[in-house]
């Protein structure tokens, strides 16, 4: 889900969205968009303001990548991402990843759910996921890393 501030409002606004590409090894991402849109009249006023998250559902794991987003409209890039299905798209987004979380489930779901109700029963908050985050300046170690690679 892609969420923004709203170009004209105090409101977030979410969408689906397909992601077209990655770049800098998976650290920021990039999504078809149509120029003449919400979308993109809230990421032009507030580029800042933006989030993208991602959920699996059957494993439950989920990443979330605050950051700048960018819309770019010249051919060569739209070119670099095109493909035969996504005529009508004229433009693509690209989100610089500023400040990422990911959690992953530490067991399968028949273990989490086991977890769960002894943490209910206990009255203790069950461990059944990892989380991590990673800080603009690791996120920039990275890019550094994959930029040499």
């Amino acid at each position: 889900m892609l969420t923004t501030k709203q170009s004209e409002g105090d409101y977030l606004a979410l969408r689906c969205m397909t992601l077209a590409a990655t770049e800098h090894g998976g650290i920021d991402l990039v999504f078809h968009t149509n120029l003449f849109s919400g979308k993109t009249m809230d990421l032009t006023v507030y580029p800042q303001e933006t989030n993208m998250s991602f959920l699996d559902p059957i494993s439950g794991a989920w990443a979330s990548i605050s950051g700048t987003a960018k819309i770019v409209s010249d051919p060569d890039t739209v070119q670099k991402y095109y493909s035969p299905q996504l005529k009508a798209w004229l433009g693509v987004i690209k989100l610089e990843a500023k400040l990422a979380t990911h959690v992953a489930a530490k067991e399968g779901i028949l273990g989490r759910a086991v977890d769960t109700v002894n943490g209910a029963v206990k009255g203790e908050v069950p461990a059944i996921n990892s989380i991590r985050e990673l800080s603009m300046a690791e996120l920039v170690e990275c890019k550094f890393s994959f930029s040499w690679g």
